[in-house]
């Protein structure tokens, strides 16, 4: 049995996953595909909270710098929500924490 559940939802022109457990190779394909449908949306706003994640590997990882490039491209505000005291560690490690938008508090972007 997986860690693992992933919800969505939309009001107005943002979007938010909220992901729990572990965001890991086993289901890196579910997180991708999730994305990708809301990405086709367009919204302005991509929000991630990653609040209630307990794991995230390298895969994990690399799904959400991809979603962070996407937004990029795309001019869509990008931001992630709460990322645990490990995430935020290998954030900082690799240089992510100085590209992307991160904040505690959900409400204060989301919608």
């Amino acid at each position: 049995m997986l860690n693992f559940e992933l919800q969505t939802e939309t009001e107005g022109r943002s979007s938010l996953v909220k992901i729990r457990g572990d965001l890991d190779l086993q289901v890196v394909d579910q997180v991708t595909e999730a994305l990708s449908g809301i990405e086709s949306e367009r919204p302005e706003l991509l929000v991630i909270d990653l609040s209630r994640l307990s794991f995230m590997d390298s895969t994990g990882m690399g799904v959400v710098a991809a979603a962070h490039v996407r937004a990029m491209e795309a001019g869509r505000r990008f931001v992630i929500v709460n990322p645990p005291a490990l995430v935020r560690q290998a954030f900082d490690r690799t240089g992510f924490s100085e590209v992307v938008t991160t904040t505690d508090d959900l409400a204060s972007v989301y919608p």
